[in-house]
């Protein structure tokens, strides 16, 4: 509906696939997905995933917008299986090298290079307002005014354009006579996973104050191939934190001399 216009490029393929692919399709991996969002996906059938994150199982049978959005051990690209195992080509492990520190890439907004041996330019606008948002916004406002099973509805539409399954009741995973604040979380599951990388998160959880149901950990995986059979195992990556001053914007101390009576935000001097 709206979005931010670009010369036709292979920037963000060069920026964003796993780094072991070289010229003339050379890539820099600069983006690196958690496994806490990936265990956000629902499964296929729309029902939450509840399978373990330390077994090659739980890409199978997944919400096909994971395969759209990630880039995970085996995908096919450029003609190979990405390779993020510990000394893979795409996870070499070298000193200095930018390299996933979860082993897993960013896939979003990359033309679809399966096969091929090189990139070619493609469309890279930016959305600022898309329908997926406009059926997402529709559904909270629903929901919050106590009509969920219409806003349920807003979401069959969202989940039937993602290819998940719509079930023998035609519910897409969503179970009927869901409450209202079940319907709220769903909600807010769906707009993390659709509008990823699109700059909503870091909004939403300010908006929802929503921060103390985000972890302390990211986490990734850490895959062992040396005995030529993947051993997965989960591992911290990086600490998170959010204050509570996070929630506001500092006030500029430019205006804060402008009008004196102007009190700064709490946690900001």
């Amino acid at each position: 509906m709206f979005s931010k216009q670009s010369a036709n490029s292979t920037g963000l393929e060069t920026a964003s696939a796993p780094i072991g692919y070289v010229a003339p399709a050379a890539s820099n991996g600069r983006t690196s997905p958690t496994q806490d969002f990936l265990n956000a996906f629902p499964n296929l059938n729309g029902s939450p995933f509840e399978g373990s994150a330390t077994t090659l199982s739980q890409y199978q049978n997944r919400d096909p917008r994971l395969n759209a959005i990630i880039f995970y051990n085996g995908v096919q690209w450029l003609g190979r299986a990405v390779e993020t195992f510990e000394g893979g080509r795409d996870k070499p492990n070298r000193p200095y090298q930018v390299q996933t520190k979860t082993s897993y890439y960013l896939r979003k907004f990359l033309g679809d290079f399966t096969s091929g041996t090189t990139y070619s330019n493609q469309s890279h606008n930016f959305p600022y307002f898309r329908y997926a948002e406009v059926l997402l916004n529709y559904a909270e406002a629903l929901n919050e005014k106590g009509r969920t099973e219409d806003a349920a509805k807003q979401v069959f539409l969202l989940r039937a354009r993602a290819g998940i399954t719509a079930g023998a009741n035609a519910r897409y995973g969503i179970p009927a006579g869901v409450g209202q604040a079940d319907l709220r979380r769903l909600i807010k599951n769906e707009r993390r996973i659709e509008l990823s990388f699109e700059e909503h998160r870091f909004w939403d959880i300010r908006r929802w104050k929503d921060a103390q149901n985000l972890p302390a950990q990211l986490t990734g995986l850490a895959l062992d191939n040396s005995s030529g059979s993947i051993v997965i195992a989960q591992k911290d990556v990086a600490p998170f934190k959010f204050e509570p001053r996070n929630y506001y914007m500092p006030i500029p101390f430019s205006e804060i001399q402008k009008n004196s009576k102007l009190i700064q935000n709490e946690g900001y001097y």
